[in-house]
């Protein structure tokens, strides 16, 4: 693999990255995907879509039955206690239940099938920018160069520092833990749902329980100290199952849950997005919802605008100043969808319980990133 070279090379092979390679390759553009991990992988992560999904799934050509794709309508606000409940309601199906596993694996398959040259298993052991170029070191594996980069490596990943782009505060982090269990038929339910139980620590931080046929998944975004949010998970758990909302007790299951820092919204707080030659999209840029935590959608979006910017660039003189449009573009159509909506929850829950308006445009909030 010694110094080959490539239009673009992108770094993360998750769904920012896997998306930007598909839709470059269809552009007619040579792409290396790289990704340390081999496919398919698991992921922390509820594994729920925006509706809004439907045509990029489509464009990428992504099969419904290969991914685990089950829509959902049945959605469900909770007290922490399961004392009240509300059910919004939707003019449409907010969103898909999907199999991350299978879905992240498709997406790397239909990269392969669409002329990307795919590595996965390999690491990324250094970058460096040149003056017309990258050049990424990848120990044994040789090197590549490419005219330009995108990473989309996911949180925290170390190549930002080698490529100048800062990542900004993060004053208020959401902590993620989450536990999953396949179902047996004979407790299965007959539809597939989205519980969310809202002010676990009498403010913003939520559990969220889906359902399919043959899984169940629990999880908490808690917005505290990092120490209680594994607790926060196996009360959760606990009173799920005290109240009959799920049917299965994952209580113990929780106690070993891994804690993972979720970035939510903080693409809005970096002061840019766009390095030497270099694009940061998905998890690495902080494209995620801060409503609901939910990162698949936002990910792919930021890998949808990043790859019309990409292409524009590699076909100007001046790369470079293309690839500045990137922030002002992602800006324009997905901060309102990225911010945390203007209120305070504590102040709505109430409202939530006892207004089917308000429980509707918190359900449009939550699922559509709309602004309540």
């Amino acid at each position: 693999m010694a110094n080959e070279q490539h239009d673009v090379v992108i770094v993360g092979a998750g769904p920012a990255g896997a998306t930007a390679a598909i839709l470059l390759a269809n552009k007619g553009r040579s792409v290396v995907l790289i990704d340390r991990a081999d496919f398919p992988r698991e992921v922390t992560c509820a594994g729920w879509l925006n509706v809004r999904s439907t045509s990029l799934l489509a464009a990428l050509t992504i099969k419904p039955k290969a991914i685990g794709q089950s829509a959902f309508r049945d959605v469900t606000f909770y007290r922490p206690d399961f004392s009240e409940s509300a059910k919004p309601k939707f003019e449409d199906i907010p969103g898909y239940l999907i199999d991350r596993a299978k879905f992240d694996n498709e997406l790397v398959a239909r990269a392969g099938a669409n002329d990307v040259h795919v590595r996965t298993g390999s690491t990324v052991v250094d970058v460096r920018l040149d003056e017309s170029s990258v050049t990424l070191d990848l120990g044994d594996d040789g090197t590549l160069q490419a005219r330009l980069l995108i990473l989309a490596a996911g949180r925290n990943t170390a190549l930002l520092d080698r490529v100048g782009i800062a990542t900004g505060s993060d004053e208020s982090p959401i902590w993620t833990a989450q536990v999953d269990q396949p179902l047996a038929p004979k407790v299965a339910p007959k539809k597939s749902s989205v519980d969310v139980v809202l002010g676990l620590d009498n403010g913003g931080s939520f559990g969220l329980i889906c359902m399919t046929k043959d899984r169940i998944s629990i999880g908490v975004h808690w917005m505290g100290d990092r120490l209680q949010a594994v607790p926060a998970l196996v009360l959760l758990c606990r009173r799920a199952a005290e109240h009959q909302a799920v049917p299965v007790d994952l209580t113990e299951k929780a106690r070993e849950a891994q804690l993972i820092h979720c970035p939510a919204s903080a693409a809005l707080d970096r002061d840019t997005h766009v390095g030497k030659h270099t694009l940061v999209i998905g998890d690495a840029g902080g494209f995620i919802s801060a409503a609901s935590n939910e990162g698949i959608y936002p990910a792919m979006w930021s890998a949808q605008i990043a790859a019309e910017v990409i292409d524009k660039a590699l076909y100007s003189v001046h790369s470079q100043d293309e690839l500045m449009t990137f922030d002002s573009l992602w800006r324009i159509q997905m901060a309102d969808y990225l911010r945390s909506p203007h209120t305070d929850i504590q102040f709505l829950l109430p409202l939530i319980f006892t207004n089917q308006p308000m429980a509707d445009r918190m359900g449009a909030a939550f699922f559509l990133g709309e602004n309540i």
